[in-house]
């Protein structure tokens, strides 16, 4: 029994060549995230000549995640189709490096806006793709190392990209962070190309469940979706935290910063916990955890609390991200996982874009605090849903996994 879990412990080094790559690439799409908003006020508006600069970066925020999640679920039934990945992810990297040399040439916000969405369009067609070819690359008994180690290294490149993005604007232009940009996109690209070989759909056998069904899908997906609303509420209060806190803007980005950070440092333990105690035990217990940790968000008195909020939602989107995908994988049996993750995928980046605005528009038509109270609620819903809805699977590959 020993060996055997020697074996299921193993992961392809692949594995490892992926997650290196996909860390380029989203430190380059971290830094777009920070440049951009900054960007467009140096632009001009053909259509709405008067638009204000924050509304314009609202729109740029919002473009590229709606047309990420757009493209997720199509290019995730198409990648199951053929079922190729490899070619997917080629094809988004060699987008995301042609919009970002295409940034520094363009002046004209509405440009701008088309570029975000095409390159939202392009990083949302690896997404299925690169998830699929992680669980290819794992087993049932290590699922949830592997896309916590995955998760782990994308979580960090996007983290620093902020910081990154900043350093090189300040000292070296705009134009220097797009370049810089499609450079982390070429590296990423080549380590695809020459290291990582294609994968293919393979299927592993169920012991007491049969597929999970959609219904089990779409469960995963609002947990998904409620936890992104959850996280990325904050943004849309930071004018306000700075006044009420008294808080300075380095002190905020420290707030900011340590759900990343917590995220990162947790996720692959968190991931392995999930593979020893059940995915959907550490899927219950992270929503939990955040229903209580939400509502604090809109009674912190001290800069110091909401630092220490944020680093707990940290631990509890490892503590959900990480399972969820390995479960989906686990209910999917390995077949047509493109397809199937990208669901959750696209419900993450829906709630990526959309949080900041659900609180932006509570917040300020009815009050400071309902935003919290809604969010808390439908967090608490979502959780009911994973306790009676989902039923985790036990693998074949968990009681006697072989080589």
């Amino acid at each position: 029994m020993v060996e055997i879990d020697h074996v299921a412990q193993k992961l392809d080094p692949k594995l490892y060549i992926l997650s290196i790559s996909k860390f380029f690439k989203d430190l380059g799409t971290g830094i777009l995230a920070f440049l951009i908003p900054l960007y467009i006020v140096q632009t001009h508006s053909i259509f709405a000549p008067e638009i204000p600069n924050i509304v314009k970066a609202g729109i740029v925020t919002t473009v590229f995640g709606l047309f990420n999640a757009f493209s997720q679920p199509i290019s995730g039934r198409l990648s199951d189709r053929l079922d190729k990945r490899k070619f997917f992810v080629i094809f988004g990297l060699a987008g995301f490096m042609l919009a970002s040399v295409l940034y520094s040439y363009v002046s004209v916000f509405e440009h701008i806006v088309i570029l975000r969405a095409v390159q939202g369009i392009t990083v949302g067609a690896t997404v299925p793709a690169i998830i699929a070819m992680v669980t290819h690359f794992s087993t049932p008994g290590n699922r949830g190392r592997a896309i916590g180690i995955y998760s782990s290294m994308r979580g960090f490149g996007y983290g620093i990209g902020a910081m990154v993005g900043g350093m090189v604007a300040t000292y070296y232009g705009f134009n220097a962070g797009f370049y810089l940009c499609a450079l982390l996109g070429l590296i990423s690209l080549l380590l695809v190309q020459f290291f990582v070989g294609e994968t293919y759909d393979r299927h592993e056998k169920q012991v007491d469940v049969k597929n999970g069904g959609s219904l089990q899908f779409h469960a995963l997906a609002f947990a998904m979706f409620m936890m992104m609303v959850g996280i990325m509420i904050i943004f849309a209060f930071l004018p306000e935290y700075e006044v009420r806190l008294q808080a300075s803007e380095l002190s905020l980005s420290i707030a900011v910063s340590a759900y990343v950070i917590s995220r990162v440092i947790l996720q692959t333990p968190l991931g392995i916990l999930s593979d020893k105690y059940g995915h959907k035990r550490l899927i219950v217990y992270g929503l939990l955890l955040n229903i209580p940790v939400v509502l604090g968000l809109g009674y912190v008195t001290r800069v110091e609390e909401l630092i220490v909020l944020r680093a707990l939602q940290g631990l509890c989107m490892a503590s959900v991200e990480t399972p969820v995908m390995a479960l989906a994988v686990d209910l999917a049996g390995s077949t047509s996982v493109s397809a199937r993750v990208s669901s959750i995928t696209s419900a993450q980046a829906v709630g990526t874009a959309f949080g900041p605005l659900i609180g932006g528009l509570l917040g300020g038509y009815v009050s400071f605090i309902m935003p919290f109270y809604a969010c808390a609620a439908l967090m608490t819903i979502s959780l009911l849903i994973v306790v009676y809805m989902i039923r985790e699977p036990r693998l074949a590959g968990n009681i006697n996994q072989g080589p």
